[in-house]
C-alpha cells in the first residue's frame, strides 16, 4: 500500500534536487565566459566583476525581503516563479545588443537564486522529513548546480562558436522543462497564509554570541566570490590560456572543491577549527603568490590554491551554520538560516567588488595577489577571533 506514496515521495524528490540544481546552475554559467564578453561588449576588469557583484547584491535582497514567501503561498509556485526569472534570464543573455542588457539578466539570476535558494532547501527539509538531511541534500544541489555552470557554458560555447550565447539558451529551455515537471508534482505547504509579510532575517538576542562565532566561518565566501569573477579573466590575461573547455574547467574548480569539503572535512574542522582557518590562509596565500610566478608553474600554483580554499570553505561554512543554529527553535530556523546566508552573500559580493576595483587600478595580477594577502590575513584574524569568543563556552558543533 506504500509503494505509490513512497515512488511518488522519490519522484518529488528527485524532481525537486533537479530543478534546484539547474537553477544555481544558470547563475554561474557566465563565469567561463567573462573574456568573451569583455571582448563582444566591451566591459572593464571593473565592469566584469560589478556584473557578478550585482547577482549576489540581489540575491541579498531577494533573502531578506521575500524569505518567507514559500511558508504564505506555498512552495511550488516560489519555484516556478524563481524558474520563470531565470528563463527570462537566459532570453535575455541569449539576445544581449549591449552591456546594459547583461546587466538585466544577471539581476534576474539573482531573483532565481533569491527566491529558489531558501525555498528548495525547505521543500526538500519538507520531503525527506529531517532538517539535517534536507540541509544535507540541498548544499550537494547547490554547489553541483553551481560547479556546472561554468563548465556547461564553455564546452557549448566551444562546440557551437557561432552562437556564443548558446548556453543561456540552452539554460532557458531547461529552466521550462522543470516549471512542467514541478507541476506535476504535490506542493508540500497545505495551509497557505492570506498575505505576505515582509521579513528581515533576525537572530534571538541570546544566539548573537552563536551567530557571531559561526558567522566568521563564512569568511570562504570572499574567495568563492573574487575567484569566481575573477579566475576567467586573470588565466586569459596572465597565464596566457584561451581554450574555453579549460576556462569552464577550471571556473568549476572551487565549486566542486567546496562541495568535496563539506562532505570530508565537516567533521574534522567542528573539532578543530583552527584547521579550516588554516586551510584558507594556505589556499588564499597560494592564489596570492601565483601571478608573481611565470608559466605552468603559475597555473599550477593559482589551482591548488583554489583546490585548498575551495576544501577549507567546504569545510567552514556547514560547521557556522550549524552553530548559528544549535540553540534556535524550530519556528525562528528559517529567520536565522537567512541571517547566515546573508553574512554569506554580503561578503561574495564584497569579494567581487574589491577584486574588480583593485584591477580596475593596479592590473587583474596584482589585485588577485592583494586579494589573496588580505582574506589570508583575515584567516589569521578569525582563527583567533573564534578561540577568544568559545575559550569560555562549550565548543559548538553542529547538530545532527
Amino acid at each position: 500500500m506504500s509503494a505509490k506514496p513512497d515512488r511518488a515521495q522519490g519522484a518529488s524528490l528527485g524532481i525537486v534536487l533537479a530543478t534546484y540544481a539547474i537553477a544555481m546552475c544558470g547563475t554561474t554559467m557566465p563565469t567561463a565566459l567573462y573574456p568573451t564578453l569583455q571582448d563582444e561588449y566591451g566591459l572593464s576588469t571593473a565592469a566584469s566583476t560589478q556584473l557578478f557583484a550585482i547577482y549576489a547584491i540581489v540575491v541579498l535582497t531577494v533573502l531578506c525581503i521575500f524569505g518567507s514567501l514559500s511558508d504564505a503561498i506555498g512552495r511550488k509556485p516560489v519555484m516556478i516563479i524563481g524558474l520563470l526569472a531565470s528563463a527570462a534570464s537566459g532570453v535575455l543573455y541569449a539576445v544581449a545588443a549591449d552591456a546594459p542588457m547583461l546587466f538585466i539578466a544577471r539581476i534576474l539570476s539573482g531573483v532565481c537564486a533569491g527566491l529558489v535558494t531558501g525555498t528548495a532547501t525547505a521543500y526538500l527539509t519538507d520531503l525527506v522529513s529531517s532538517s539535517a538531511r534536507g540541509a544535507s541534500i540541498s548544499s550537494v544541489a547547490n554547489m553541483i548546480g553551481l560547479g556546472s555552470g561554468p563548465a556547461l557554458a564553455a564546452f557549448l560555447t566551444h562546440f557551437v562558436p557561432s552562437t556564443p550565447m548558446i548556453a543561456f539558451s540552452v539554460h532557458a529551455v531547461l529552466s521550462g522543462l522543470c516549471m512542467v515537471l514541478l507541476a506535476l508534482i504535490p506542493d508540500t505547504v497545505a495551509h497557505r497564509g492570506r498575505g505576505l509579510k515582509p521579513s528581515l532575517p533576525l537572530i534571538p538576542r541570546f544566539a548573537l554570541r552563536d551567530y557571531c562565532v559561526g558567522g566568521l566561518m563564512t569568511l570562504g565566501f570572499a574567495v568563492m566570490g573574487g575567484c569566481t569573477a575573477m579566475t576567467s579573466i586573470l588565466v586569459v590575461r596572465a597565464f596566457g590560456i584561451t581554450d574555453l573547455r579549460l576556462l569552464g574547467l577550471i571556473g568549476s574548480l572551487i565549486f566542486v572543491a567546496t562541495t568535496v569539503g563539506q562532505k570530508a572535512g565537516g567533521k574534522l574542522v567542528s573539532e578543530k577549527a583552527y584547521l579550516g582557518f588554516a586551510g584558507l590562509m594556505i589556499g588564499t596565500a597560494l592564489i596570492a603568490l601565483a601571478p608573481r610566478l611565470h608559466g605552468s608553474a603559475a597555473v599550477m600554483v593559482y589551482l591548488f590554491g583554489l583546490l585548498v580554499a575551495g576544501l577549507s570553505h567546504g569545510a567552514l561554512f556547514p560547521v557556522g551554520l550549524g552553530i548559528v543554529l544549535r540553540r534556535i527553535e524550530l519556528r525562528h530556523r528559517g529567520s536565522a538560516s537567512s541571517a547566515f546566508w546573508v553574512l554569506g552573500y554580503a561578503l561574495t559580493a564584497l569579494g567581487a567588488l574589491g577584486l574588480g576595483w583593485v584591477g580596475q587600478l593596479a592590473g587583474e595580477s596584482m589585485a588577485v595577489t592583494w586579494f589573496g594577502i588580505t582574506i589570508a590575513l583575515c584567516s589569521v584574524a578569525c582563527l583567533l577571533l573564534h578561540r577568544r569568543w568559545t575559550r569560555d563556552s562549550v565548543h559548538g558543533t553542529p547538530s545532527s
